[in-house]
């Protein structure tokens, strides 16, 4: 019989691929002195963090995740708001740009910042970003 073919007794063969992905995943996961796995340092605790030290992402998803709504439910909200006042972006870029904001990969400009802090009725400098006191929402 050929290589390929497996008696029932028989473990499925391996390639040295596999034996190579198995060594590298095992010793990635060998413990240091402390007992605790190589690059796997302690996250700190979300909740010891002082409002003063959270960047404007972190602030709004805990201001959307306190009223306990979905990235969609707030950019729904935030299409409501902006219906009253000067309009807003499709549902879809509004989904991408929350998700932009709460990774602190974009800032959103005044108007921007204001729809999400009267979509989620708090207030604006809570947010944590510069408020221009000359914008009119």
């Amino acid at each position: 019989m050929g290589d390929d073919v497996l008696s029932t007794g028989d473990k499925p063969a391996t390639t040295q691929a596999e034996h190579a992905e198995s060594r590298s995943m095992s010793s990635a996961l060998k413990t240091d002195e402390k007992g605790e796995e190589a690059g796997m340092a302690p996250a700190r605790m979300a909740d010891n963090d002082s409002e003063d030290d959270l960047t404007y992402g972190r602030r709004l998803r805990r201001a959307r995740l306190a009223k306990q709504w979905s990235q969609l439910q707030l950019a729904h909200r935030i299409r409501e708001v902006g219906a009253k006042h000067r309009g807003v972006a499709a549902l879809h870029s509004l989904l991408i740009m929350i998700s932009k904001w709460e990774n602190d990969r974009k800032r959103p400009n005044q108007y921007s910042l204001h729809l999400i802090a009267a979509a989620l009725e708090i207030d604006v400098t809570s947010l944590g970003l510069p408020v221009d006191r000359d914008f009119v929402f």
